[in-house]
């Protein structure tokens, strides 16, 4: 009976999509135009909503929410030591607040930091909190490819997939919301799983539009993971080299950056899909809002990132593009 209400409802939701969508041009909150595809897009979410209704009886409100990323946070810190204390810390924060207004989920303060790791990576927790790697900084070249990324990861959290994996679990282990301790665990435990392929996906998807509505470069996004799936396939092509002569080591990827950063590309292809995956579903959904983007001005900040000074402090003009389809 409740499977069939929920359906009911969603079926009730898609008529009234293709109403809004067959009468009149659809407009954004922000008074954005955009095309009939990413109004599926939008409507879609709100359909995934009804079908997680079910999730009601392990909610955890955003309060609490919080609260639980704050305690996992400790982990985190026993793991990378304290966050780093710096300019380039300071950018980050800049660019991950710029990008917070265009959330969905208000009532979520997102904390951004930066920790020392090699690894190019960043990753979210329940409740907000952001957490970007030095070898991610080194990684990325310009403020719009780094929105790209921080836009990823608030999406984990404004799409409910680091507190949805975090209730699921919860419930099959019928650990109590008081017993936080085993939440904690939890809930690190299945950061350092990483997510689904699907829910990998729609945050990048996600991402790219939070970071558009944001200013910035949407076909940043692609540069970044397309140099990702670069240094993917330079690494499988190392482990396919372990079995030449050790002199020849020297030559390979992890010769070349070392074992540690060797080790860490490894842990980060095995919690992202393939760059094979990634870069057309990114590609899919620029086109999608293509029309909408037409003439409009996109921000790519490459002078920005090499001065570790974020657009919000300083806008140069050189570094607006207009998006061409």
């Amino acid at each position: 009976m409740l499977l069939r209400t929920r359906r009911k409802i969603a079926l009730a939701l898609v008529c009234l999509m293709l109403g809004i969508g067959g009468v009149a041009l659809v407009m954004h909150p922000d008074k954005e135009s955009i095309s009939f595809d990413a109004v599926v897009e939008i409507w879609s979410s709100i359909i995934r909503d009804v079908d997680r209704f079910g999730l009601t009886i392990t909610q955890i409100s955003p309060a609490r929410e919080m609260e639980i990323g704050e305690e996992i946070d400790k982990e985190v810190t026993a793991d990378y030591g304290q966050p780093v204390l710096s300019e380039q810390a300071d950018y980050v924060s800049d660019v991950g607040q710029a990008l917070v207004p265009f959330a969905e989920r208000k009532r979520i303060n997102y904390v951004f930091r930066l920790v020392d790791s090699p690894d190019p990576n960043a990753f979210a927790l329940p409740g907000g909190r952001i957490y970007v790697t030095t070898g991610m900084l080194k990684f990325a070249q310009s403020e719009a490819e780094l929105a790209a990324v921080l836009g990823h990861e608030i999406s984990h959290v404004d799409l409910k997939h680091c507190v949805e994996r975090l209730q699921y679990e919860l419930a099959a282990r019928r650990i109590a919301g008081d017993d936080i301790a085993g939440i904690v665990s939890i809930g690190y435990r299945l950061v350092q799983l990483g997510f689904s392929e699907d829910q990998e996906l729609e945050a990048d998807t996600n991402g790219v539009i939070l970071a558009a509505k944001a200013g910035y470069n949407p076909r940043a996004a692609i540069a970044v993971y397309e140099r990702l799936g670069a240094l993917e396939a330079d690494r499988k092509a190392d482990e396919e080299s372990q079995s030449t002569p050790a002199e020849s080591n020297s030559q390979t990827v992890a010769g070349e950056l070392g074992g540690a950063l060797a080790k860490s590309l490894d842990d980060y292809f095995a919690t992202h899909p393939p760059a094979a995956l990634r870069v057309p579903s990114i590609k899919k959904a620029i086109e999608r809002n293509a029309a909408a983007w037409r003439g409009r001005e996109f921000y790519v900040g490459r002078r920005n990132y090499a001065e570790w000074r974020a657009r919000s402090k300083r806008e140069f003009p050189e570094e607006r593009i207009k998006f061409v389809p």
